[in-house]
C-alpha cells in the first residue's frame, strides 16, 4: 500500500490527477472512500464536520487531513461530485452528511453495508471489519482493535496524525475499496455464468 498523508490542497490534486489516469484506463472505475470525524462531539449549533477524508484506488491511498487544509480544493470537489467513478463506502449516511458540512458532496456513492453481509456471522449489525474479514482475510477482523474513544477524538488534532491513526485510516480506505472491488467481480461473474449458461461447459485443459 502506498499512502499519501497531507493537508495541502495541491498535493491532494496531484494525487487525484494520478488516480484519474489510473481509473480512466481501467474498465472498473472504483474508488474506496471513508470519512473520519470526532464521533463523540457535535451539537445543533456546532455540528460535526469532516476531519479526515480517505480515498483509495488500487493500492494507492490518500489520507487528507481536511479540517486543517491550507485551502479548499475545487479539483477534489469535482472528483467527488461527478458520475465518472463509482465511490464505495461503508455505512455512508453519516459520512455523507458530515462531508456535506465541509461543502463536498458525493453523488455516485454505494453503501457496502446495504449490498452484502456475511451469511455466517450472526451479528445483527456487521461492521467493515466483519465484511472485510469474510471477503479479504480473517486478519481484518482485528483491524479496529485498540482504537477507542480517546483515539477517535484525535482526528481533529493539528497535524501530523500519529502513525497509529495513519495506519487505521489507510487500512479502512483500502479494505473498503478491496471489498467492493471483489463484490463487483463476484456479481459480474455470476451474471456472466447465467448469460452463458446454455453453452456447453468443459475443462479448458
Amino acid at each position: 500500500m502506498k499512502v499519501l498523508y497531507t493537508n495541502v490542497a495541491s498535493s491532494v490534486e496531484a494525487w487525484i490527477t494520478n488516480a484519474e489516469s489510473s481509473l480512466d484506463s481501467s474498465a472498473r472505475k472504483i474508488v474506496g472512500v471513508d470519512v473520519e470525524y470526532d464521533k463523540l462531539n457535535g451539537s445543533y449549533f456546532s455540528p460535526k464536520k469532516a476531519a479526515v477524508i480517505q480515498l483509495c484506488v488500487g493500492t494507492d491511498v490518500l489520507v487528507y487531513h481536511i479540517c486543517h487544509a491550507d485551502e479548499r480544493s475545487e479539483k477534489l470537489y469535482e472528483f467527488l461530485y461527478g458520475y465518472r467513478y463509482t465511490f464505495a463506502g461503508f455505512c455512508v449516511a453519516e459520512d455523507r452528511t458530515v462531508l456535506s458540512r465541509s461543502k463536498y458532496y458525493i453523488h455516485n456513492l454505494k453503501d457496502i453495508q446495504a449490498i452484502w453481509r456475511d451469511p455466517d456471522n450472526k451479528k445483527r449489525l456487521q461492521g467493515l471489519k466483519d465484511v472485510a474479514g469474510a471477503i479479504i482475510d480473517p486478519i481484518y477482523l482485528e483491524m479496529k482493535d485498540g482504537f477507542g474513544r480517546k483515539e477517535h477524538r484525535m482526528w481533529v488534532d493539528p497535524p501530523p496524525l500519529p502513525p497509529k491513526h495513519l495506519e487505521y485510516a489507510a487500512r479502512d480506505a483500502y479494505a473498503t475499496y478491496e471489498v467492493y472491488r471483489r463484490l463487483d467481480v463476484f456479481e459480474r461473474g455470476f451474471f456472466s455464468l447465467f448469460k452463458h449458461s446454455e453453452k456447453k461447459r468443459g475443462r479448458d485443459w
